[in-house]
């Protein structure tokens, strides 16, 4: 049976593809799940459509996530953190942290690349994740509390 996939399935297809699949499959599954519709004529004269839009909506979000990008490079985020009379760290700068900071700075819908917390004075450079493959950087000054 022909179909026409609704969404990104893993190991199937991507959005608006035209696929073959099992008829079992197909009303089993991907019909109840609304992942799929039938590939009649109808069908896919409305697929072009709803390409188009697609392509036009997700254009402008990449643009969007790319001036997100932009603001969030040149922002620099400051934390402080006890130190003892030898300069050793108390405490750390975490995900959780550094997540709390940009949202309360506006930021929205991102994943921070960073394996461990930060434990040492000073500039540090954390990945940002925006998706669809856009990346970017932000600073954090990790500084000794006064």
């Amino acid at each position: 049976m022909k179909i026409i996939l609704l969404q990104d399935i893993k190991n199937l297809g991507k959005k608006f593809e035209v696929k073959e699949v099992k008829n079992g499959y197909a009303r089993n599954f991907l019909f109840p799940q609304k992942l799929a519709v039938a590939a009649t004529a109808a069908a896919l004269k409305n697929l072009t459509k709803q390409k188009e839009q697609w392509e036009v909506q997700h254009q402008k979000f990449i643009q969007e996530l790319k001036e997100e990008a932009k603001k969030l490079e040149g922002e620099t985020l400051i934390f402080n953190l006890r130190i003892d009379q030898k300069e050793k760290v108390f405490g750390s700068v975490s995900k959780n942290d550094i997540e709390k900071a940009l949202e309360e700075k506006g930021f929205k819908n991102f994943t921070l690349r960073l394996e461990k917390p930060i434990k040492i004075l000073g500039d540090h450079l954390v990945a940002v994740d925006l998706k669809e493959g856009i990346e970017t950087k932000i600073k954090i000054i990790v500084q000794p509390q006064l």
